[in-house]
């Protein structure tokens, strides 16, 4: 199989697991490849490579399963020595578990703090999907982040990037609970400079707005890379203190904002902070290289109060 073609035509279907998830790997610091999937009524939705761990066959997974098991959280299973919370996708769509269908497949994932298996019906393959060709949905359904087109067998079918952020936020209330009860907690940090921040999902927009209107900050905020850089070249560098991004955004991502920020003489300098639940070790590699100064995982509170103090300049 030509892992060219599987890179860029998701019609191209991918009967094994092993064989997908060695696509995935050698793809793990390539921002713009997603795991087509589909769920158990026939519709599309894309996860990034780099919140992919691994594919496990559902049947062959030993699954402890919860006393409500009605509900989106289905139970625990381990996975290579770790407890892994295991989440029934089209329950947690609102779809109900469809009784015909069979799930055949479990994608591990690791949005950084949390690491979960979610049971879908099968994988297409990688497709490349560029953030130019992203479209914001989640005005019109809060589940989805982004939606776009692509061929599939000769038909052009929408496909949904699902948003991860609400699907942590609703599957595990207590965690993001107790980090929003942080935020009162936080101190004022003497930055007199403005910090520009952008992230499409607006449960971290919400947190993070929060977090640095109780840090006593100068701060602006960006559906994604591009709204922000047409407002820091309004700006004087000086002036900004540091520029705070998520990595999955749609127009411009923020792999593409760091690279026109450091090649940028006159904007280079400005710190630079990935916050992101794509922070594995290819992805931080590939940002240290264009410049990052830190990359966090998103939602952790005390940790972004700590980095904004470290590298903001005041």
């Amino acid at each position: 199989m030509n892992q060219e073609n599987d890179r860029n035509n998701a019609s191209s279907q991918i009967d094994s697991a092993d064989e997908l998830i060695r696509l995935v790997t050698s793809n793990a610091d390539v921002t713009s490849q997603y795991v087509i999937f589909r769920n158990g009524y026939d519709e599309l939705f894309a996860i990034n490579v780099a919140k992919v761990e691994e594919l496990i066959v559902n049947k062959e997974l030993n699954i402890a399963i919860n006393s409500e098991n009605s509900g989106t959280l289905l139970g625990t299973a381990k996975i290579r020595d770790e407890m892994c919370s295991v989440i029934h996708f089209d329950r947690w769509l609102g779809k109900g578990e469809n009784r015909e269908c069979d799930y055949e497949l479990v994608i591990v994932c690791n949005f950084g703090h949390q690491r979960v298996g979610i049971i879908i019906k099968n994988v297409i393959g990688i497709q490349n999907i560029e953030a130019e060709k992203l479209i914001d949905n989640s005005a019109r359904d809060p589940k989805s982040a982004q939606i776009t087109e692509m061929s599939i067998a000769g038909e052009n079918k929408l496909c949904i990037i699902f948003n991860s952020d609400a699907l942590l936020t609703e599957v595990f209330p207590e965690s993001h609970a107790h980090e929003m009860n942080k935020i009162s907690s936080l101190g004022h940090l003497a930055i007199t400079k403005k910090i520009l921040f952008c992230d499409d999902s607006k449960i971290i927009q919400k947190a993070v707005e929060m977090a640095m209107t109780q840090m006593n900050l100068d701060f602006e905020v960006f559906d994604n890379g591009k709204t922000l850089l047409d407002r820091l070249n309004t700006l004087n560098a000086d002036d900004v203190a540091l520029i705070l991004s998520d990595i999955e955004m749609p127009v411009m991502d923020g792999m593409a904002l760091l690279r026109e920020v450091k090649n940028n003489a006159s904007t280079r300098s400005i710190p630079f902070v990935m916050n992101t639940n794509m922070a594995n070790p290819s992805i931080i590699d590939q940002a240290k290289r264009h410049g990052v100064d830190h990359v966090i995982h998103k939602l952790d509170v005390e940790d972004l109060q700590q980095k904004i103090q470290m590298y903001a300049r005041v």
